[in-house]
């Protein structure tokens, strides 16, 4: 039987584009230019505080306009130098203009400044994963989970670094954490089917999981080549 074996981080990929396609809507578009708007407004009011351009710095951010996200957000930081919160979201911007370095030295400094900023941890670990420092990734995963232990899609992420550095049993056991909070994730169980299979060769468990991910997703990526693996683990003896 030939193998089919997609490689799980090309399957967060795959995830990760279709989240950003999702937001480019046109009611979002507006709700972004209202947002804009707004806090451009509480800008012009308020010129001497912070907290107004560090807001207008996130509507950038979440409009995509990310060099007017910097900008706004610098500002906010030189009236407000303490304000933990602006430098997790340069950690963010800085991620989405692809400079890694400069987002890893942002999101420590946002801890820095205010210890309780517990969602750094978890860019923290999307980021060290992207510039390929997995057990970074993997420390910065389990400090957030400690925090938050039923966090949506955190225990699929830590799951991906445990399966990238081929911690396969320590990858299983935080994909079935991931499943046990949200039983419809679909790729944490085409994961854990192709990990089951290919890793431990638990028919069984693998044909349950990829049965699962087959019937939640009609759009599941390489349906086709998961379907010809699941007849043709159905049909082993």
């Amino acid at each position: 039987m030939e193998k089919i074996k997609p490689h799980l981080t090309e399957i967060v990929i795959f995830l990760a584009v279709i989240s950003l396609l999702s937001w480019g809507t046109y009611s979002r578009n507006k709700l972004w230019g209202d947002k804009i708007g707004f806090w451009i407004d509480c800008v012009k009011k308020s010129p001497h505080k912070g907290r107004p351009y560090v807001n207008l710095g996130l509507a950038y951010i979440e409009s995509g306009q990310y060099d007017k996200a910097l900008e706004a957000t610098q500002k906010g930081i030189d009236l407000d130098p303490k304000f933990g919160g602006a430098y997790y979201n340069l950690s963010i911007i800085y991620q989405k203009m692809g400079d890694l370095n400069q987002a890893i030295a942002m999101a420590k400094k946002s801890l820095e400044i205010d210890p309780d900023l517990e969602m750094a941890y978890y860019s923290l670990g999307g980021i060290y994963f992207e510039n390929g420092r997995y057990e970074e990734s993997e420390e910065a995963y389990k400090k957030f989970l400690k925090i938050f232990p039923y966090f949506p899609e955190a225990h699929n992420l830590l799951a991906i670094v445990y399966a990238a550095q081929k911690k396969f049993d320590k990858a299983v056991t935080e994909f079935e954490w991931e499943i046990k909070v949200n039983p419809y994730h679909t790729l944490a169980h085409l994961n854990l089917g192709q990990i089951y299979w290919y890793e431990f060769k638990n028919r069984q468990k693998a044909l349950v999981h990829l049965k699962t991910a087959l019937m939640l997703d009609p759009l599941l990526p390489n349906r086709a080549e998961i379907r010809r693996l699941v007849h043709a683990l159905e049909g082993l003896p």
